[in-house]
């Protein structure tokens, strides 16, 4: 009788997400390849959204307990404006790993299986939505179905090429998100093509017409163009969590704009900026994103 009544009173749901899945599957999705993180835009309150709805189908008469976002991070980095809304967002947890040299994320897939096995053991869910590919998985999913907690797998098209096949073999039920989901909440922006970019070499000029004052004429000028190109890119929601990123950490621009916008400059004036000029454009864009 106690088991009776403990099972009618868990039926919870908690999905485990693993971001740096939904950005490569999803990029490699809409692109035809996979991207770097800096040219792809996740749209945080649509794919929560979404995510809830497809954790609703799975378990119907469950109740939601959180969405938790796995993601990694560069060691002595700071969160970025997604991070930061995905940690803001109402039930949902961000959990971050690391970001290596390489850009290859580490210790996410840990963080995944420590979650559910402890979940599952605590009786605290009745069921798992988890989104990954990644067979490192596998083992967590297998313990918590000891626990008599399903678990339902969610890829990204095509899923059985981008996801484990022992992992798809041990989940429950498998769902796959297609083409039109995923244009829903992530953007891709493409580099424009070598022919339309500005030229990073300047026609040639004799040493004494090219004074201190017309280069730093030429490097305000690349700034502005190029810090109103990127702000003109956001649409609403993401305009507003870069906002509040800003806002959160005063000075420092997300490294997912900064990033792009200092190599744009760096092509129009045709050389790297000092030190100092990089913290001028930092405090200008700073400034005009938390407007």
């Amino acid at each position: 009788m106690p088991h009776t009544l403990w099972v009618e009173s868990v039926l919870q749901i908690a999905v485990f997400v693993d971001a740096g899945y939904v950005y490569a599957q999803g990029s490699a999705l809409i692109a035809g390849q996979k991207q770097p993180r800096t040219s792809v835009e996740l749209n945080v309150r649509e794919i929560l959204a979404r995510l809830r709805k497809v954790a609703e189908e799975a378990c119907p008469e469950g109740r939601m307990l959180r969405t938790y976002w796995y993601d990694g991070l560069l060691r002595g980095g700071r969160p970025n404006s997604e991070q930061i809304e995905v940690a803001n967002a109402p039930l949902s947890k961000l959990r971050l790993g690391m970001v290596n040299s390489k850009g290859q994320q580490k210790g996410v897939d840990s963080l995944i299986v420590t979650d559910l096995i402890d979940l599952a053991r605590n009786r605290a869910i009745s069921d798992a939505l988890i989104v990954s590919g990644d067979e490192d998985i596998r083992i967590g999913v297998q313990v918590a179905q000891t626990f008599g907690v399903q678990v339902h797998l969610l890829g990204i098209k095509p899923a059985r090429g981008s996801q484990s096949p022992d992992l798809i073999q041990e989940a429950d039920t498998h769902r796959e998100w297609t083409e039109d989901d995923v244009n829903a909440f992530l953007v891709v922006r493409l580099p424009a093509p070598a022919a339309g970019q500005p030229s990073a070499v300047a026609a040639p000029q004799s040493e004494a017409a090219v004074g201190v004052g017309s280069e730093a004429e030429t490097l305000e000028a690349a700034v502005e163009a190029e810090m109103a190109a990127a702000i003109a890119q956001l649409d609403a929601t993401k305009r507003e969590s870069v906002r509040a990123a800003v806002q959160a950490t005063p000075g420092r621009v997300p490294p997912e704009l900064d990033r792009p916008t200092l190599a744009r400059i760096r092509n129009r004036v045709g050389r790297d900026l000092t030190d100092a000029e990089r913290k001028e454009y930092r405090a200008k864009f700073s400034q005009r994103l938390a407007e």
